[in-house]
């Protein structure tokens, strides 16, 4: 009996182990904490003044450290699979939001300190341009992106999500963050209703898009096939650029930007100055790139490994070019001197020309006075500078390119590792359908709210304005996908596409018709 006793005394030792579930809100801290923080920073803003906080221009490069750096964690996570990077890869992110957001709010409380908040808080809101769009844009599809990554398994969404968020950011600090004052006929309350919805719109379906992606290749869509894509997409825009003068001279060249005045803003102009040596380099990156996609088109049309091998060598060759070029183009926009001797006496006309609109008595100049009116205006300038501004979304476009090669290079050394580590099909199609099941319901509230707009300014709901079919294209792209999944039972791959789809027509419309388009919506 004693024996007994003591054996029940022991410690029972069993397998059984028991698991502690913490609540849910627990897997949002990284989206919970950093809006806590941003409305902190925002309200003590407020409080504070200007002096004693970094400006918006400082806290977006900040982000875009903070979101460059989560791209790289996320590439390397995608590979090693480390629970520890999982982590840091997550709360870099969550960082990067906090920044980004941030500067949005502190760009608010600026605009009404501006005008000294003659207007009431809702006027301020900064949805004024595209700089502030860009922010917005962005910041939606990394809050979209930090949502989806609560689950562990999800966390591969911003290896494609986190270096288009990045290319965007790039974007808005070469367009410039001056505050402007919209016309009245466009200050309304709808404004921020509208573009707020845009903004959330268009980061989850930038999200959508890089889903897509992922689903095409984990469906077999060959690297090579998308190597094509890219190569005929950067052929496309090194081949638009000057309007064919980097194939037909040699040269690129960027807007100058004169300055009449120490105490004014430069005056971008539409007129050109060469910049040395990137012309040439950027003509072997266009013919390098042609190459590549000539190699791999012969390998999938005759199966030929040496042509795809020696293709992924070419493109990696292409990769370095665009690398230098971009880097020529940086150093010398800030190494040259004495600008206004670069000045091509070619060109002058269409800085008269550009002179000349508005004002109602060049429209009976010639020729030979335009281009004396626009050589007094040149001379007359105390300096002359090119910048990344002057054509920002071209340079942006250049940077792109040089994004999407690098994402081809990189995912070609190890595409076996990266597809494993990636969620099964059926999962990417979930997550791809949830996205767009939120895109569709925003876009729709889009063009309500934007023709609401509309007619309050413009005393019409529609106008076919540019800005507005490119709006309705890409909601009819994504129409097409919930019509064909729930009428026809389409999923996987043929889906995918129409994300695609959907999101380059996003594009368009938030790139190409605020300055390749003239409309209403140029003001951007």
């Amino acid at each position: 009996m004693s024996t007994v006793l003591k054996s029940t005394a022991k410690p029972v030792a069993t397998d059984i182990e028991v698991e502690i579930k913490r609540p849910a809100i627990f897997n949002y801290l990284h989206v919970i904490v950093p809006i806590l923080m941003v409305i902190a920073t925002v309200l003590a803003r407020t409080q504070f003044g200007s002096g004693k906080f970094l400006d918006d221009g400082s806290l977006i490069v900040l982000a875009l450290i903070c979101y460059l750096g989560s791209t790289v964690l996320h590439g390397t996570n995608l590979v090693m699979r480390e629970q520890y990077l999982t982590r840091l890869t997550v709360w870099v992110t969550a960082i990067g939001f906090y920044f980004n957001a941030s500067a949005w709010g502190v760009r608010w409380i600026a605009a009404g300190d501006r005008e000294g908040w003659i207007r009431w808080i809702w006027g301020y809101i900064p949805f004024a341009n595209l700089y502030d769009l860009s922010l917005a844009f962005v910041m939606g599809a990394v809050l979209t992106t930090l949502v989806i990554e609560h689950k562990p398994n999800y966390r591969f969404v911003g290896t494609l999500s986190m270096p288009l968020a990045s290319l965007i950011l790039t974007l808005a600090l070469f367009l410039g963050r001056e505050f402007i004052n919209l016309p009245p006929i466009l200050d309304s309350y709808w404004r921020p209703i509208h573009v707020g919805i845009a903004s959330l719109g268009y980061g989850v379906a930038l999200v959508a898009f890089s889903l897509a992606v992922a689903y095409l290749l984990k469906d077999g869509v060959k690297i090579e096939t998308m190597a094509i894509y890219v190569a005929l997409f950067g052929v496309a825009v090194f081949a638009v650029i000057n309007k064919f003068g980097v194939i037909t001279s040699g040269s690129y060249g960027l807007g100058a930007q004169f300055r009449m005045d120490s105490h004014e803003n430069p005056i971008t102009t539409p007129m050109r100055i060469d910049i040395p040596y990137v012309g040439p380099m950027m003509v072997l990156a266009l013919i390098s790139l042609l190459a590549a996609a000539a190699l791999f088109l012969m390998d999938y049309l005759q199966t030929d490994p040496k042509a795809k091998r020696l293709g992924h060598i070419v493109m990696r060759v292409s990769l370095a070019l665009q690398v230098i070029t971009i880097g020529a183009l940086f150093y010398q926009m800030r190494a040259l001197s004495n600008v206004k001797s670069l000045i091509d006496p070619a060109r002058l006309p269409v800085l008269g020309e550009w002179l000349a609109k508005g004002n109602d008595q060049a429209a009976t100049l010639s020729q030979p006075e335009l281009v004396q009116w626009a050589t007094n205006f040149s001379q007359s300038a105390q300096s002359v500078q090119v910048s990344a501004k002057s054509n920002p979304v071209e340079v942006a476009a250049i940077i792109t390119v040089a994004a999407a090669t690098l994402f081809i290079v990189l995912f070609a050394l190890k595409p076996e590792r990266i597809l494993e580590s990636m969620p099964p099909l059926k999962t990417l199609d979930s997550l791809i359908y949830k996205t767009v099941g939120v895109v569709f319901p925003l876009l729709t509230m889009l063009l309500i709210t934007g023709a609401v707009w509309a007619n309050e300014s413009w005393g019409r709901y529609w106008g076919w304005d540019a800005k507005e079919v490119g709006a309705l294209t890409a909601w009819m792209a994504y129409a097409g996908y919930i019509h064909t999944r729930i009428a026809r039972g389409w999923s996987g791959r043929r889906s995918a596409y129409f994300a695609l789809v959907g999101f380059l027509f996003i594009i368009f419309t938030y790139l190409g018709v605020s300055y390749l388009l003239p409309g209403l919506h140029s003001y951007a």
